[in-house]
């Protein structure tokens, strides 16, 4: 009997002819594949704020609300899809974890009612599998689903954009491209009931063989999306059970401690007795119960005030009544006025739409608007500087505001920057073109001034303002350049926080209204005819405070200075924010606030004079 080894072999296969016995087979193991490192960097700011996050909204408590999820066979995608899966209880994120990995499609429906910690699911879930991340693995990124307009605009570019806006230090529309991002889209009911089947069939039409994707949604707005187009295609879906009335009382139980227990006594005995009464089945809501033990667990509070209500709507109301006025009382009447904003998304960028909706919202005010920007434009073009400096410099200060209002920024109409389709060599090429061609220009246009007469006036004028404003160019890419170097030295926190993409968009405005105001100077100082250095000056101090009006930056602080005034917001509104959401009444969601919870806006919406 022939014994046969190999060791170290690159061959594909092998082939013994004639006696074969004992074979013994050693290859070397296939090299792992070089994780991106940008889908690293990405997992790295997810991961920080998202665990943040949810240590604020206290999910990693020393006992997790024992939400039991149940797979909803009929609101799933069919078997030979999704998966044969059976009626199984889940009861943590980690089993679920297990379970949605080994999806053939990796697609995940979580349904619930309100308030039943679909979200919070969806955060534990999304830690979870970036603490298990591979090289290969798609990186998991939590987006609100509620400022998408299925419409208007695709998914895919959407996405692109909002976290573009969240995580600017990343190339998150070129990892979106190559597929290394796993969408965990929240609040599909939030979209507006009569965009939700348009918004679902255009969730399907987007998804290709092997796209991973998590939805997290009501389960009867989805259930109503899903008869007028069809379910998500090749998903499972998970859908929440209320906590056992055991699980309820010792929930109550570990949160009071032994030094609170006698508080909460008659409130555990009343759901001990009667485990299918009104309190044992309000506090069956993941939020209704972290509520009860917010609200009534404060010292001077007293639990069994939870008895007084004779059904589970009242104690309800109650509880959401009672939060603001615990938690900030002095913020009541502000979190009121933000509520009644049509808007999920509490962005800085975006105030400066409570201050022009009233005006823009009807067709005859936009003309009015453009016509208004003409107007002081022509004055900038068609005035005399010298003999109206001060009409000039408001005609342009007016023209960047008022641009800057109408649209809320030249940055908001910018879309997500795209991976370049061009090899190293081309960039090298187009970048070498940028730097050296302008020079070129004008060193060639020398020589026309000598073969056509009377052409040296208007050359020089051209050349000038050629020059500077490739000179401005060139700034303005060093230090978009310089920004982005140096932002990736920033923590996660700071790059992914609300705060940050505040500063941000300060700091761009300020470094784009600088080189332009500096241009302009520049080109009206010199030249064939240049102006007096004093007009030189005002004219570009007033183009720069344009420029800076005209960005997001500029709209939102016109918008709350106005806003501040009339009494609606505080004149410190992204600290208010920032202290509210300190304090458990706001939620942060990448770059932008949200309230805690949908039926908390609601109700306070309902509430707002």
């Amino acid at each position: 009997m022939t014994h046969n080894q190999f060791s170290g072999g690159q061959a594909r296969n092998v082939v013994q002819a004639g006696s074969v016995g004992r074979i013994d087979l050693t290859v070397p193991a296939a090299p792992l594949p070089e994780p991106d490192p940008d889908a690293r960097r990405l997992a790295g700011l997810v991961g920080g704020q998202w665990r943040a996050e949810a240590a604020a909204r206290g999910l990693f408590g020393p006992l997790p609300l024992p939400v039991p999820w149940r797979t909803e066979h009929r609101l799933a995608d069919h078997p030979e899809l999704a998966g044969d899966r059976p009626s199984t209880v889940h009861t943590g994120p980690a089993e679920i974890a297990e379970m949605f990995l080994a999806l053939p499609e990796r697609r995940l429906v979580v349904l619930g009612g309100a308030g039943s910690g679909k979200t919070s699911l969806a955060v534990l879930l999304l830690l979870r599998l970036i603490d298990r991340l591979g090289p290969e693995d798609p990186v998991p990124v939590l987006v609100p689903l509620a400022s998408w307009e299925p419409g208007k605009q695709p998914l895919r570019e959407w996405l692109a954009e909002r976290l573009t806006k969240d995580y600017p230090t990343v190339p998150v529309a070129r990892l979106l491209a190559e597929r290394r991002l796993l969408p965990v889209l929240d609040g599909f009911d939030e979209l507006p009931p009569e965009h939700q089947a348009d918004a679902l069939r255009a969730l399907n039409r987007s998804l290709a063989p092997g796209d991973p994707l998590v939805l997290t949604s009501r389960a009867e707005e989805y259930r109503r999306a899903a008869g007028q187009s069809r379910v998500l295609h090749a998903s499972t879906a998970l859908r929440s059970r209320p906590i056992p009335a055991a699980g309820v009382g010792e929930a109550l139980r570990h949160h009071a401690g032994p030094q609170q227990l006698d508080r909460w006594q008659p409130v555990l005995d009343e759901i001990a007795r009667h485990p299918t009464g009104p309190v044992a089945r309000a506090l069956a809501n993941p939020l209704l119960l972290s509520l009860a033990r917010e609200v009534h667990g404060r010292p001077g509070a007293d639990p069994a005030d939870l008895l007084r209500f004779p059904d589970r709507e009242s104690l309800t109301h109650h509880l959401l009544d009672r939060l603001v006025p615990t938690l900030a009382p002095h913020a009541a009447r502000t979190l009121g006025g933000l509520a009644a904003h049509d808007e999920p998304d509490l962005a800085w960028w975006r105030l400066y739409w409570r201050l022009t909706r009233p005006v823009m919202a009807r067709r005859w005010s936009r003309f009015l608007a453009v016509l208004l920007f003409l107007a002081a434009c022509a004055v900038i073009a068609l005035g005399d500087r010298s003999a109206h400096p001060l009409l000039s410099a408001a005609a342009t200060v007016t023209s960047g505001a008022l641009l800057g209002l109408a649209s809320g920024g030249y940055e908001s109409r910018a879309r997500a920057r795209r991976p370049s389709p061009h090899s190293p060599r081309t960039r090298a090429v187009r970048t070498a073109a940028l730097v050296l061609g302008c020079p070129a220009l004008v060193l060639a246009a020398l020589p026309v001034r000598h073969w056509v007469p009377g052409s040296a006036r208007a050359l020089g004028t051209a050349s000038t303002a050629l020059l500077l404003g490739w000179l401005a160019v060139l700034l303005l890419l060093a230090g978009r350049a310089w920004f982005r170097r140096t932002a990736r030295a920033v923590s996660a926190e700071r790059l992914s926080s609300p705060a940050a993409a505040l500063r941000g968009g300060r700091r761009r405005a300020l470094a784009v209204g600088a080189a332009a105001g500096w241009a302009w100077c520049e080109l009206l100082s010199v030249g064939p005819d240049p102006e007096p250095p004093w007009q030189a000056l005002g004219t570009g101090l007033s183009a720069a405070a344009a420029v800076v009006l005209a960005s997001q930056w500029g709209a939102y602080t016109l918008a709350r200075l106005v806003l501040a005034a009339a009494g609606r917001i505080p004149l410190r509104y992204a600290a208010f924010l920032a202290e509210a959401h300190r304090l458990g009444l706001l939620r942060r969601v990448g770059s932008v606030y949200q309230f805690r919870h949908e039926s908390l806006r609601e109700r306070l919406a309902q509430q707002a004079p």
